[in-house]
């Protein structure tokens, strides 16, 4: 239990599956984990929306009918997919960038 820093009852566990399953048994099964929030719809939703409009995200999750789902921060969801996607999105700013430096 020390050595993994896992629970008695885990062990308990790993212990009765490498008995019925050997090897295969210590293997995690698929199926684990939490599941995903938005499916492969609402993704290509939010894809496509996001080329319509890059520069709002909360727009983005209203038109794509994703605003039912309760996340607590759509937005942040939203870019999270987006990167999984391999899309950049960076918010514009408001104010006026800094002088340069003069060498």
């Amino acid at each position: 239990m020390e050595i993994f820093d896992v629970s008695r009852r885990t062990i308990y566990n790993w212990i009765g599956n490498w008995d019925s399953l050997g090897m295969v048994g210590l293997y995690n099964k698929s199926g684990r984990g939490r599941k995903q929030t938005f499916s492969l719809e609402q993704k290509e939703q939010i894809k496509v929306g996001t080329e319509k409009e890059p520069r709002q995200l909360k727009k983005v999750s209203f038109c794509c009918s994703l605003v039912p789902i309760r996340t607590s921060a759509i937005v942040k969801t939203v870019q999270i997919i987006l990167k999984t996607m391999n899309m950049s999105w960076h918010r514009m700013r408001k104010g006026v960038a800094k002088s340069p430096s003069r060498v």
